[in-house]
């Protein structure tokens, strides 16, 4: 039986979820076409960006804990070489073509290492499901009066 030759680049490019590849710099080393879908951006823009210059927190939003949640993340991901999941995180999203407009979004996913052949970490996957839809769902099935009734 012959092994079929895979090209793991298209592969990744193909993925359904979306997928950023960081350097441990926090630079964009690459994208892949869920990720060009989900955000809006095309790979070329965002090639060799910092991942908090292409994807800012929302200034108007004082409460946004995103970045800072997003570099403890990375940092631990760097730290132990282990992947970390990432829970429900809100998260705006500067909409494409118009500086300073964000859309708010919810995301879920995990960052992940890629060690090189030193054993090093040589970049880190992030790898996020737009969950905005679903928790959207979620909130508006809820009945009000049973969000109070079980916290008292």
């Amino acid at each position: 039986m012959t092994v079929p030759q895979i090209d793991y680049a298209a592969v990744y490019r193909q993925l359904p979820i979306p997928v950023v590849l960081l350097t441990p710099e926090f630079a964009i080393a690459d994208v892949n076409l869920a990720s060009e879908r989900a955000t809006g951006r095309t790979r070329d823009e965002l090639l060799g960006r910092n991942v908090f210059d292409a994807f800012p927190s929302n200034p108007s939003d004082p409460a946004a804990t995103t970045v800072r949640n997003t570099v403890a993340s990375l940092r631990r991901v760097l730290a132990t070489g282990e992947p970390y999941a990432v829970e429900f995180q809100k998260s705006d999203i500067e909409v494409p073509g118009s500086p300073g407009q964000f859309a708010r979004y919810y995301w879920s996913g995990v960052n992940a290492p890629v060690v090189g052949p030193d054993g090093r970490v040589a970049l880190i996957a992030i790898m996020a499901e737009d969950v905005t839809d679903r928790m959207h769902r979620f909130m508006s099935a809820l009945d009000p009066d049973e969000i109070y009734e079980d916290s008292g």
